[in-house]
């Protein structure tokens, strides 16, 4: 099946994979594709790409050449006015988040260029306290607030594990006593459904409260430990707890047909606190083979030299002029 949206896993490879090439480069313009897919176009000395961001979904370095919008949309205008000709000085993952921050310039003078790939996703401009000068879409819920004029949420990036893994043993007492109490609650709930549906029967001359209740009662499955795993490490996707979970459990001698049919109600407590601190090291370790090295190591990232914002800017192609925006091309 071919991927159509990036995992949070997917964002922290693709940063460490265009870092080395966008680094240091000036945006010398932007284009919107459609109302969901923007084109930077970035440049220096001898180098030139193009970095295409889509809102909910991807983002990536391309050379495809595609159909842009011959006249600017008033996003794209505001976020040429902001950011043309200044220079990618960081590019980041917000914590575990599906969330890319471009950084644009130094100091006071920066600028944050926000892609959100979840849910409908936004692309957001702010300055450099995350101040929103500019998005695609206004989003808020019980705790925060994505508008203009408003602070972006930063400091509520997802972290990469819930709670350290030496923690774990008292973290998952606490989520089988809430599993086991939700479970209770829905089959009380469904008892006292079946018995007023039932006696209803009976008295239309139906089948019996016995009969029906026996019927329609639903069997629960207990929780899965992948639901767990993905519980106490959000950032890592189903598929990726389910193979950490086979290969832990694997090396512990218990081979697995299929990772996520195992429940909690097939091993002991113990094991299942082993099993899963077991995992989280695995999938801890899968986000460090994608990481630079000062986000748990791995990768690589060249030194970025320290330009003055006034600097004299680089040649720029005729297809960059504010005239002619239709000449870009990208993917």
């Amino acid at each position: 099946m071919v991927k159509t949206r990036f995992s949070s896993l997917d964002v922290r490879a693709m940063v460490n994979s265009i870092r080395p090439s966008v680094v240091g480069c000036k945006l010398t313009n932007i284009y919107d594709i459609n109302s969901k897919v923007y084109l930077l176009k970035l440049q220096r000395k001898g180098f030139k790409c193009f970095l295409l961001l889509e809102s909910g979904y991807r983002f990536h370095l391309t050379e495809y050449h595609r159909d842009k919008s011959s006249i600017p949309s008033n996003y794209t205008m505001k976020l040429r006015k902001h950011l043309r000709n200044r220079r990618l000085t960081s590019v980041n993952q917000l914590g575990a988040d599906r969330v890319l921050d471009l950084k644009f310039g130094q100091g006071e003078s920066a600028f944050h260029l926000i892609l959100e790939i979840y849910v409908s996703g936004n692309l957001i401009l702010t300055d450099h306290e995350y101040n929103i000068l500019a998005l695609l879409r206004v989003q808020s819920d019980q705790e925060t607030k994505v508008a203009m004029r408003e602070v972006y949420p930063v400091s509520k990036a997802m972290g990469l594990l819930k709670i350290p893994i030496s923690d774990f043993p008292r973290e998952v007492e606490e989520l089988i006593d809430v599993a086991g109490q939700r479970q209770e609650n829905q089959e009380i709930q469904e008892i006292e459904l079946d018995e007023e549906k039932a006696a209803k029967e009976k008295k239309k001359g139906g089948d019996s409260a016995f009969a029906k209740r026996s019927k329609k009662r639903v069997s629960h499955q207990a929780l899965p430990l992948v639901m767990m795993l993905h519980k106490l490490a959000p950032f890592a996707d189903p598929v990726l707890c389910a193979n950490c979970i086979a290969k832990s459990s694997a090396a512990a001698g218990r081979p697995l047909e299929n990772a996520f049919k195992l429940t909690i109600d097939d091993l002991s407590l113990d094991e299942v606190v082993d099993l899963l601190q077991a995992a989280a090291q695995r999938v801890l370790e899968t986000l460090r083979s994608v990481s630079r090295p000062d986000d748990l190591g791995g990768g690589s990232m060249p030194q970025l030299e320290q330009q003055a914002e006034g600097e004299a800017e680089e040649a720029e192609d005729d297809d960059d002029d504010e005239a002619s925006p239709e000449a870009a091309a990208g993917k």
